[in-house]
């Protein structure tokens, strides 16, 4: 038990700095996009490209709009990183790794709710300067019930953790 709990110390260990390494070349790549190009390439929609390109929208309105995405990426990554932190040191059932669950799937949650209402909003903006027909609101219905079940299953993990905790109490 002791040598499997240790070889997966060791792969989380691993993991996290590979994860690391990937995040930093694709948020370089972004920077990259945004300093050189002029191009924000971490947002899915086509109308913000078009109003981007455009000289009738604010590119600086259209960043600002898009910086909640830019940091829910960001802490994303945190949380990822804080839970294979807590995995490599063997927290594999503390308090903190819930935590890190819960803090994930709830900044995902937010993410594809803004992302859905930053879509509509900019197909809306759009249509109105350049009277298109176009105007969608996309909720990814299937994303949002599996980060649901994540939620729920978190919460049923961290009940049983506490009914194990008190067993051993009572024991």
């Amino acid at each position: 038990m002791v040598k499997s709990t240790d070889k997966i110390q060791r792969w989380c260990g691993t993991l996290r700095a590979a994860v690391l390494g990937i995040s930093g070349m694709v948020f370089s790549f972004l920077a990259y996009q945004l300093l050189i190009n002029g191009q924000v390439r971490y947002v899915e929609s086509e109308s913000f490209d078009l109003l981007w390109q455009s000289e009738q929208a604010s590119n600086g309105v259209l960043f600002a709009l898009s910086v909640p995405l830019l940091a829910g990426m960001l802490l994303n990554m945190y949380w990822i990183m804080r839970l294979l932190k807590l995995f490599s040191v063997g927290h594999f059932f503390h308090n903190s790794c819930y935590t890190c669950y819960l803090g994930f799937i709830w900044t995902k949650i937010a993410l594809v709710l803004y992302s859905s209402g930053l879509t509509f909003s900019l197909d809306y903006w759009y249509h109105t300067l350049y009277h298109s027909n176009q105007v969608v609101l996309k909720i990814p219905f299937g994303e949002l019930m599996t980060l649901g079940l994540f939620a729920m299953v978190a919460y049923l993990l961290k009940a049983a953790k506490e009914i194990e905790d008190e067993n051993k109490e009572f024991v």
